[in-house]
């Protein structure tokens, strides 16, 4: 699975980065609001992890951007601005999900691999696998 993470604190690229790929999830990351869509066409992740403040364009503005150029990816928003207010606008500016830093690294995980599974309507990182249909196997 390939997740891109627009994040732009080096700390948290590293850690993220490091930690994620032990959990099987290949990470690229982009530290700057303005790259970041060349980014997402170029690498054509299965998710998006998006922080809203960010150099030179904002999260939300990255995310408008996005969805306006026709970039479906399920988009994670992860962000230190954790009011309901603040998730409501992130939610309702086209972010699939939202997580308030600090967070749990399994939860980060779970959200990832649920977000996955919503949008590519895939049963790889379900419990159980891939499920038979008959003589044929669904994956």
């Amino acid at each position: 699975m390939k997740l891109l993470l627009v994040e732009d604190d080096p700390s948290m690229q590293i850690t993220l980065q490091r930690a994620l790929a032990r959990r099987h999830i290949d990470v690229r990351v982009c530290g700057d609001g303005a790259l970041a869509l060349a980014q997402w066409r170029e690498t054509e992740p299965d998710v998006v992890a998006l922080d809203l403040s960010l150099p030179h364009l904002d999260g939300l503005q990255v995310l408008a951007q996005a969805r306006t150029a026709g970039l479906r990816t399920p988009v994670l928003l992860l962000t230190a601005r954790g009011t309901v207010g603040d998730r409501i606008v992130g939610l309702n500016a086209g972010a699939d999900d939202y997580l308030p830093k600090p967070f749990d690294l399994d939860e980060l995980e779970a959200r990832i691999r649920a977000l996955r599974r919503r949008h590519r309507g895939s049963d790889h990182d379900a419990p159980g696998g891939p499920q038979p249909v008959g003589q044929l196997r669904y994956e």
